[in-house]
């Protein structure tokens, strides 16, 4: 079988990536032959859409299976309709991740992970604030 997993940097002792989109790359392991290859993600710096083109991406490597920290709900809809399973790991190595799967240790999201937008801005919490921009103004001169 072959698992693309999104990584954080290249080879097996690498970490999962938290995010799918916007990964640094995808470890490509075929299980069958234990060939190892590693694509840095073309949608990294997209401005829209990187779930989008990641998962085509992947789909026209031919894999069968995706393991990832979180996916959000475009790229699972690509990923879904190519047939291809997406499993979910919180962090780890990615040979680790690929043997907790041969293992039949992992479980197959039956959606997506994260809300759209996860990841957008290099950070995983996406980068919105929380205030309501109502400082007090100390510090003004006043």
């Amino acid at each position: 079988m072959k698992v693309a997993v999104s990584s954080t940097a290249s080879g097996l002792e690498a970490q999962v990536s938290p995010i799918f989109g916007r990964c640094n790359c995808f470890v490509i392991v075929d299980t069958a032959t234990e060939e190892v290859t590693t694509l840095e993600n073309p949608a990294i710096g997209a401005s829209g859409g990187a779930g989008i083109q990641s998962a085509q991406y992947i789909v026209r490597q031919g894999v069968e299976a995706v393991i990832s920290g979180n996916v959000g709900p475009n790229a699972m809809q690509v990923l879904a309709a190519a047939g291809v399973d997406v499993y979910g790991v919180s962090s780890g190595t990615i040979a680790a991740a690929v043997a907790a799967l041969e293992a039949g240790q992992l479980e197959a999201l039956a959606g997506p992970s994260v809300s759209k937008d996860f990841g957008k801005g290099g950070s995983p919490g996406g980068g919105g604030g929380m205030g309501r921009g109502m400082g007090g103004g100390l510090g003004r001169g006043l």
